[in-house]
């Protein structure tokens, strides 16, 4: 499994097509200035959509720049920002349905609507190269990147984590596999991979198996500095099991281990360093990696 976190925020190519959902959470808006450029849509989390528009009031654009689409049970979003936004003309779906988060409210309309974001090309085979995941329809699926605080209360952390799995889990290409037509009933496009951009990282769920995670533009000791503008990342990086203990073999860090047996209330492979453009992690069980994004893609405080 191929892994490209750092394509989002890079100029030098357009990355692979990209949906961003804004949740009711604090927004990075150095990340998402980057991210807007290239997103092929932006959808608000009921209360998302609040952030979102603080956002773009503090800089007199809250008329001018809007989202896509807001979804949600609409018990978050405040009057005012519903009606702001309806009477521009962004569409606003009411979505009742108790037993899904806003959050998987925004990813099923995705899975349902992918096509109308990557329309598809004629193919007949499947790959994956470069750390593009491709399908049968050609082309990439759609990745997601969430924006979302990992700050604040802790219990929301954990709940934002959770949902980070379960969806990774549940909705994206690779993990239900290139022939499973639940992901997209077209069986073309369909949902790729989801990265968790919070206050000072970009988080995401590595499969089991062996999992190759690009890493150009880190900011390391070990390698001559790049002008301020140039870096994407700092050196940290973390590796956290999920589902109870983990053994990890890594390549590309400061600090790499073969077969090491990691979990909560034992060892912990946290605050590593990045020693390579690419770093490898295998593993039998999902587990989570975590990145620190450079200081100028950070939010301010």
């Amino acid at each position: 499994m191929n892994w490209d976190p750092t394509q989002f925020f890079r100029d030098d190519h357009t990355p692979n097509p990209f949906a961003l959902i804004i949740l009711n959470q604090p927004i990075n808006e150095r990340a998402f200035r980057v991210l807007q450029k290239h997103a092929k849509v932006t959808l608000c989390a009921d209360g998302g959509a609040n952030c979102f528009y603080s956002m773009m009031k503090s800089h007199d654009r809250e008329s001018t720049d809007l989202p896509d689409l807001i979804i949600g049970d609409l018990d978050s979003i405040t009057p005012a920002t519903k009606c702001h936004y309806a009477d521009l003309g962004v569409p606003i779906i009411q979505d009742d349905d108790q037993y899904s988060t806003d959050f998987t409210k925004c990813l099923n309309y995705l899975r349902a609507h992918v096509g109308d974001f990557i329309p598809s090309a004629p193919s007949t085979s499947v790959s994956n190269t470069e750390g593009v995941e491709k399908n049968e329809g050609g082309g990439p699926d759609l990745d997601v990147l969430i924006l979302g605080g990992l700050g604040g209360r802790v219990d929301q952390a954990f709940s934002q984590i959770h949902h980070l799995y379960s969806m990774t889990q549940s909705y994206s290409a690779s993990a239900s596999g290139a022939g499973d037509s639940t992901a997209n009933p077209g069986g073309t496009k369909r949902i790729g991979n989801l990265y968790l951009v919070s206050e000072e990282s970009i988080t995401f769920i590595l499969r089991p198996g062996l999992n190759t995670i690009q890493t150009p533009g880190a900011n390391r000791p070990d390698i001559p500095a790049r002008g301020q503008g140039e870096d994407l990342l700092e050196e940290n990086v973390g590796i956290i099991p999920l589902l109870g203990p983990a053994r990890i073999t890594t390549s590309g860090l400061r600090w790499d281990v073969v077969d090491w047996k990691t979990e909560i209330g034992g060892q912990l492979s946290t605050s590593n360093h990045i020693r390579s453009e690419v770093v490898t992690v295998e593993s039998a069980v999902p587990v989570l990696f975590t990145v620190e994004l450079a200081g100028r893609l950070k939010r301010a405080r």
